[in-house]
């Protein structure tokens, strides 16, 4: 991974604000770690001289200007932290769930989404009881949220993190990603600008099929670094649409349509397709050109 020298927080002031003073010779500053979509990171490297280099989360930000960047962070963290498993979870052709779907900060796009899916046979679904809120480009109605009131008091708190340091689901280990057909990924933001986090990567990296509740683009993006997005099987229009409210009901159509279809029989075939998806994140081949 690059070893950078600065977080965008730390060129900040207290409202957020580019402090030029705290700028220093050759910076590397990950601006790819969390999303900042509006702007921010482009207005950044505009502020700085030509020695220091801004990393950007979206790809299309790469080269908009000379020390403008794009870097996958997330998935050269998860490269490194989790282990090969994939060719035990592929090779076990029957699973439990038909469907897996982990949440740990109740943004308000995973509320919506639980409420969909929480009455669902056959699915592994967790949600928590956070007051974290990232409306990110959704915001819930009153009456969801009156209904989310009472909800969330019959769940646990938001997982605590052990004494490594580690969550229970933060790798790949857990049974959604070992004994779930698909796993339904609800990404940290639903927002315009591709932000891929290790959460999109778990599926791909222990060969699963997926479906992506994140930014627009998201699928498109994967797509195009030659990940097998299993178009013949999983309708991904969603992928497309802006209003993450659309998107959002589009996704349940199409996942309606998925659970449908025999998912043992459609493991079987694409056995292959999701080991090439699964060799593929762990090869060196993955964005090799940046």
């Amino acid at each position: 991974m690059i070893n950078f020298t600065h977080f965008l927080g730390d060129l900040v002031d207290d409202q957020w604000h580019i402090d030029p003073k705290k700028f220093q010779p050759n910076m590397v500053i990950n601006g790819a770690s969390e999303h900042y979509g509006n702007g921010m990171l482009e207005v950044l490297a505009q502020a700085l001289t030509n020695d220091s280099t801004v990393y950007s989360h979206d790809p299309d930000d790469h080269l908009k200007l000379p020390n403008l960047k794009f870097y996958p962070y997330w998935y050269h963290w998860s490269k490194q932290n989790w282990p090969q498993t994939h060719r035990e979870n592929i090779a076990q052709d029957r699973k439990q769930y038909s469907v897996s779907c982990l949440n740990n900060s109740s943004h308000p796009h995973r509320i919506i989404n639980w409420f969909a899916l929480r009455d669902r046979k056959d699915i592994l679904i967790t949600m928590r009881n956070d007051t974290k809120n990232n409306a990110n480009n959704i915001t819930l109605t009153e009456q969801e949220q009156e209904q989310w009131n009472i909800e969330r008091k019959k769940l646990e708190p938001r997982q605590q993190f052990s004494q490594e340091g580690k969550r229970v689901d933060a790798d790949i280990l857990h049974e959604a990603y070992t004994n779930s057909y698909v796993n339904l990924v609800t990404e940290t933001v639903t927002c315009p600008k591709v932000f891929i986090t290790e959460k999109t990567w778990k599926p791909i990296a222990s060969g699963q099929l997926f479906m992506i509740l994140g930014d627009p683009g998201t699928i498109e993006h994967l797509r195009e670094q030659g990940i097998d997005c299993f178009d013949d099987i999983i309708d991904h229009n969603y992928d497309a649409i802006e209003d993450t409210r659309e998107r959002i009901a589009e996704l349940h159509r199409s996942l309606d349509k998925l659970l449908k279809q025999d998912l043992y029989n459609i493991n079987l075939l694409t056995k292959q397709r999701r080991t090439k998806n699964a060799e593929l994140f762990w090869s060196n081949k993955l964005y090799y050109e940046l």
